[in-house]
């Protein structure tokens, strides 16, 4: 009987060093996760859709197409064809491969494997390994995390590797060190550069945990399955409310792929919002109406007070006057007959004797 075995065994410390590429950040002390998990702030919050890379290239995610799997990029759905697939050691067929909610899986595996990897020989013109090993596994079991391991086929030591989730953290004030995130995969879905999600059997996107859509699956919501909303009482899908939070955590008001979120730079990526939602994963705070930011949807922002926009970066604060010419109907104070299932705020600075913000 074919069995679907998830890949949800943890990446032994003794293994690491060889077949997980550099150690991730522990989540349980990452500042991101402790304060989503708090009271809904984020103070690393940066503006992009895809942080995954190989080669120089932004990667996607993995596309099916005539019986192969390629690795996709911003330029193309089948940029370098995947030319083998090994699951702990042993070759499979491509289409053995798919995904559930937010976890690889392998048709025909063997439920009782103590160890899980997944390796893709992937051809020109990135040419290398990839080498996919399970990390954890989110505390309600609907999303896994995968560390990767990249070896360059042009590597002069067959033995370096790089993460496919590379960020840039601040060991000291005046210098970096990258250190690389985990990998969330979500199957039948793919992302077009400019932030528009497309329904697609054949896709598995590959998330980081630090970027848009991986980030907004690490914030609680994952793109699966229905809540209530709270204000009418009807489900929601989660599908729309992780759109929401890919433009809310961008700051793409007009939903077309522009952000206004502070760029992904150790030194000075640091955008603070507080964040709110109506479907019971970040509760309500003292935040007003004249105090929020926004209100989002799947198209960007439903309203917009402009003197609550999270950043003071004088180069962000001139987009902002030019995105405002393109969708100038987004830039309207927010009242109380506009809706959105997320709410965006900077965090509140001064609160009244009732307890409500009245500055941030």
């Amino acid at each position: 009987m074919s069995l679907h075995k998830m890949f949800s065994v943890l990446c032994l410390a003794s293994v690491i060093g060889s077949g997980c590429g550099v150690e991730p950040e522990d989540t349980s002390r990452d500042a991101v996760q402790q304060a989503i998990r708090g009271d809904g702030w984020s103070s690393t919050n940066y503006n992009q859709l895809f942080s995954a890379t190989l080669e120089g290239q932004t990667v996607t995610g993995l596309y099916f197409s005539g019986g192969a799997w390629f690795v996709s990029t911003g330029s193309s759905l089948t940029y370098a064809q995947v030319t083998s697939i090994a699951y702990n050691g042993q070759a499979i067929a491509p289409q053995s491969l798919t995904t559930a909610q937010g976890s690889f899986l392998v048709i025909g595996a063997d439920a009782e494997d103590a160890s899980v990897e997944l390796v893709l020989t992937v051809a020109a013109p990135l040419a290398g390994t990839l080498r996919i090993t399970a990390a954890s596994t989110a505390t309600d079991g609907s999303f896994s995390r995968y560390t990767t391991q990249w070896v360059s086929a042009h590597a002069d030591d067959a033995t370096t590797s790089v993460g496919l989730c590379p960020r840039e953290v601040l060991v000291t004030k005046t210098t970096t060190q990258t250190v690389y995130e985990t990998m969330i995969p979500i199957g039948g879905v793919r992302w077009n550069l400019s932030g528009s999600k497309v329904s697609d059997a054949n896709a598995i996107t590959l998330g980081c945990s630090q970027d848009a859509i991986g980030g907004c699956v690490e914030w609680g919501y994952g793109p699966w399955g229905t809540r209530p909303d709270e204000v009418t009482g009807k489900p929601v899908s989660m599908a729309s409310v992780h759109q929401a939070c890919t433009r809310m955590k961008r700051d793409d008001v007009c939903g077309s792929g522009s952000p206004l979120t502070t760029g992904y730079d150790a030194a000075q990526g640091v955008t603070t919002i507080h964040v709110k939602d109506r479907v019971g994963i970040h509760a309500d705070t003292n935040q007003t109406l004249a105090t929020m930011e926004a209100f989002w949807n799947e198209n960007g922002a439903s309203c917009f007070n402009e003197s609550e926009y999270r950043s003071t970066n004088t180069t962000l604060l001139q987009r902002l006057a030019i995105i405002k010419t393109q969708c100038p109907s987004r830039f309207v104070a927010c009242t109380s007959s506009h809706s959105g299932v997320l709410l965006s705020a900077r965090p509140c600075t001064l609160t009244s004797a009732a307890g409500e913000c009245v500055a941030n």
